[in-house]
């Protein structure tokens, strides 16, 4: 996959992202650099309280481990915000797990097709088939499924069976297990060959609840380290 393949994604490589000391478990200058890009978008949840906000900031980085610091784009402080939402959606409504959001990122044309990552792990896999003819080239549409449920074991491999049942191909993978038992992941996918998300969101939805209900169960939960 080329570079610029993923600079769309919330959470790009760690390796773009190492910035300043930790700190109670997160990277407190990321923290400030977040807080003051809201601020001078002029968000009204944040401006309108920046002490509280401030507040709610840290708790969200708290509860989460410091690869999430690392791993985030600060040019992209709204995605913080969208993940606090996602999380508190998902810790306030036991029934609407798991919590998804789907927005797409790009279309890409003339890329060497690709498959499904085959190692589920936390790290980024983007596998090409040598064995397929370079030549051999498709139009892709990306989009980002954001998810949230609640942490168990072996939810990343879980989650990616959903994924490929519902018809998509993971090129990017992050999931990171909150203090309070919950988790949050981002996959970077293709394989719906529309823009629209809506139908893909319903689609997520019925799959779950068809095949995945373990996904939605909090009697199976626990608290695990990919």
């Amino acid at each position: 996959m080329e570079d610029d393949d993923i600079e769309e994604s919330s959470w790009p490589s760690a390796a773009t992202a190492n910035r300043g000391g930790s700190s109670g478990g997160g990277y407190t200058d990321i923290r400030k650099e977040i807080l003051d890009r809201l601020m001078a978008k002029g968000i009204e949840e944040v401006v309108s309280d920046p002490s509280a906000f401030s507040e709610q900031l840290h708790w969200h980085f708290e509860r989460l481990p410091a690869s999430y610091s690392i791993d985030l784009d600060v040019d992209k402080p709204e995605d913080v915000l969208l993940h606090c939402r996602i999380l508190d959606e998902c810790a306030n409504n036991p029934d609407k797990r798991p919590i998804f959001h789907v927005r797409f990122l790009k279309r890409r044309g003339s890329e060497p097709n690709e498959r499904m990552m085959e190692d589920l792990s936390l790290e980024t896999r983007n596998v090409v088939d040598d064995s397929e003819d370079s030549s051999a080239r498709r139009d892709i549409v990306i989009h980002e499924i954001i998810v949230s449920s609640i942490a168990k074991p072996k939810l990343l491999a879980e989650l990616s069976a959903l994924l490929s049942a519902v018809g998509l191909n993971i090129r990017e993978a992050h999931v990171f297990s909150t203090t309070d038992g919950f988790c949050l992941g981002a996959f970077v996918v293709d394989g719906w060959g529309i823009e629209e998300t809506d139908d893909l969101l319903q689609k997520l939805k019925e799959t779950t609840a068809r095949s995945h209900a373990s996904l939605s169960n909090p009697t199976n939960s626990a608290r695990e380290d990919w």
